[in-house]
């Protein structure tokens, strides 16, 4: 049965509250209660209407998919671009202001393939940008996206994400999340599935064919976006030391080159993008460092995560996580125990625990590959992290798991259905206050949660 908005609304107002929840940790012990309570944060400043619209001729068989803008910073941001010619120059032309007024020379890049990588630098804390690409007298169409804060800046954030696209197309969940021009865009895992792919050039059709779907389109020319990988980017149920070398290398080779990204710490996937005060978003690899016995995390990456949430001084701690953390042991039993993290109950117990012990403020776990919304406690009520909560974002073209029909709402799980969505994740730095919706192929709201971390 899928949750009405009444009801979740009604349910959660009692849930947030209860006595324990992370909504209610750091009170003052002097507060006499008659301060006032905390306000909400300022929200996000105004920016023109409509998209940048440079001279010069709009040619979709150069460009395919537009430009991808990933990973900014408050003064810097990653782009990708392919186009369908071989070599040759390209320039890249940014615009900022009321009136998108193009800054600076035009930053020419030669290239040797098909695709582009740059990174862009000297922006603007929390400022609007539009970028276009040109080449032989032709141009992209134009991408918009917003830096980071500045590191003590503190705002209200609109996050879109989704997970596992394999069919579906064009995706028009992606479409309707996308107009609301969200602050980031958080791919969860499965955005291709290159099952078959064995080389490079395999790999690489599955993300062209994804980049030139309709709501993908979309969403890269609104937000800027945010990538982890799950098992269908390399090939089903995917363990990172148990798959050959070569292919793990091809495969991440071909993502980085679709999506751009920073290198993390360790080289590879996991790595931290800071928003100010407001969040810091803590980018997980579960998949390319599992053992398939009792690795989920590499020891490197579990103490990078541990050490980094301890350190955060933001209000909003977000994971991305592409499967599950909380404890599906009511609705799944034991069933494909090992593709969660359920499966690796040690590293499991040690990151919760870490985070109960040291009872660190807004964390919020953001995870896909299971096929259904759902808004979760990580344990039961009576368990160790019942006051920790995940969000489920997805499908957005995947199958749809039967699983979540048979499932009514429940203390643990206040939200479970299962419908093609993308989600928007509404944060408040200033109350505490998390808002989610889940939005469908026709832009409707198909469910609605609010609590406070």
């Amino acid at each position: 049965m899928k949750p009405t908005r009444r009801s979740l609304l009604t349910g959660m107002s009692a849930l947030a509250l209860t006595p324990g929840c992370a909504g209610s940790r750091g009170k003052d012990p002097t507060d006499t209660g008659e301060s006032s309570a905390p306000g909400p944060a300022p929200e996000r400043g105004p920016e023109p209407d409509a998209t940048w619209s440079p001279d010069g001729e709009v040619d979709w068989s150069a460009f395919p998919s537009g430009v991808q803008v990933g990973d900014v910073r408050e003064n810097s941001a990653q782009v990708s671009v392919w186009m369908s010619a071989e070599a040759g120059e390209i320039d890249l032309a940014v615009a900022s202001g009321d009136d998108w007024m193009p800054i600076g020379d035009s930053v020419s890049v030669i290239r040797d393939g098909m695709s582009a990588q740059v990174e862009l630098t000297g922006l603007e804390p929390d400022t609007a940008y539009c970028i276009v690409v040109r080449a032989g007298g032709v141009r992209s169409s134009a991408s918009r996206f917003r830096t980071a804060l500045a590191p003590d800046g503190m705002r209200q954030l609109t996050i879109g994400a989704t997970s596992c696209l394999h069919s579906n197309r064009p995706w028009k969940n992606m479409s309707e999340v996308a107009a609301v021009r969200p602050d980031m865009f958080m791919l969860l895992g499965d955005t291709v599935y290159a099952d078959g792919a064995t080389d490079l050039e395999g790999y690489r059709w599955h993300w062209r064919r994804a980049l030139t779907t309709q709501g993908l389109i979309d969403v890269s020319s609104q937000s800027s976006l945010i990538a982890t990988w799950d098992d269908h980017e390399v090939t089903n149920d995917f363990e990172g030391l148990n798959t050959p070398v070569e292919r793990v290398d091809v495969a991440l080779g071909a993502f980085r080159e679709a999506i751009p990204q920073r290198e993390g710490p360790g080289g590879g996937i996991w790595r931290k993008l800071s928003w100010g005060r407001a969040a810091d978003v803590f980018v997980l690899d579960g998949r390319g460092e599992r053992d398939g016995e009792a690795q989920y995390l590499s020891r490197e990456q579990m103490d990078w995560l541990k050490a980094g949430l301890l350190a955060s001084t933001a209000r909003f701690k977000l994971i991305m996580n592409s499967v599950p953390v909380t404890d599906y042991a009511p609705i799944f039993a034991q069933a494909l125990v090992r593709d969660r993290w359920q499966g690796y109950p040690e590293q499991r117990s040690e990151i919760l625990d870490h985070i109960v012990a040291n009872e660190l403020e807004g964390v919020l776990w953001i995870t896909g590959d299971f096929h259904m919304c759902t808004a979760s406690r990580l344990d039961p009520i009576e368990g160790v992290a019942a006051d920790l909560w995940e969000v489920m974002v997805g499908p957005g073209g995947s199958f749809l798991n039967i699983a979540a029909q048979l499932v009514e709402p429940n203390d643990q799980f206040p939200v479970i259905f299962a419908e093609y969505c993308s989600t928007l994740i509404h944060l408040d730095p200033g109350t505490g206050a998390v808002r989610v919706e889940w939005i469908g192929d026709d832009g409707s709201i198909q469910g609605e949660i609010e609590f406070e971390i």
